[in-house]
């Protein structure tokens, strides 16, 4: 049998999108992927159309929440019907599109969810703000709720 892995990095990244930051109480609820193309973790996840479901990006968004990295997953994604993880309160890591500041409102664009500090076009988190700053696009992290 052919090695599964034959290289190893000497560190770790300190962060990946999906994770939860800190150890605080936090609440993640299930929900089901719509989206058939899945959705990755440390994604905005809207509303879906039938109960308990979620989607990705859609011109009319409902926001629920921040998927939850899952490790038992292969790859970074939920695939389309499996049940994921969505926090609604609580620190999680994600990608910034652009340069933000601790206490910065954080607001998603509709088409895409991609997430930022920018108003214009795009739908504020309710009780959302970052708590990290980046002097670019890279990840951070967002206190919800």
């Amino acid at each position: 049998m052919p090695d599964m892995q034959s290289t190893f990095n000497a560190t770790h990244a300190r962060w990946v999108e999906g994770m939860v930051l800190n150890s605080e109480p936090c609440v993640v609820v299930s929900r089901e992927v719509e989206t058939v193309a899945g959705i990755g973790f440390g994604k905005v996840a809207q509303r879906g159309t039938g109960d308990h479901q979620i989607k990705v990006s859609s011109a009319s968004p409902v926001y629920l929440g921040i998927t939850v990295l899952d490790p038992s997953k292969f790859g970074d994604t939920y695939a389309q019907y499996d049940t994921a993880a969505v926090m609604i309160k609580g620190v999680i890591v994600v990608q910034a599109s652009v340069a933000v500041n601790d206490g910065d409102p954080v607001y998603f664009v509709p088409a895409t969810g991609v997430l930022t500090n920018v108003s214009t076009s795009n739908q504020q988190i309710p009780n959302a703000q970052w708590e990290t700053t980046t002097s670019g696009a890279g990840l951070a992290a967002v206190r919800l709720g």
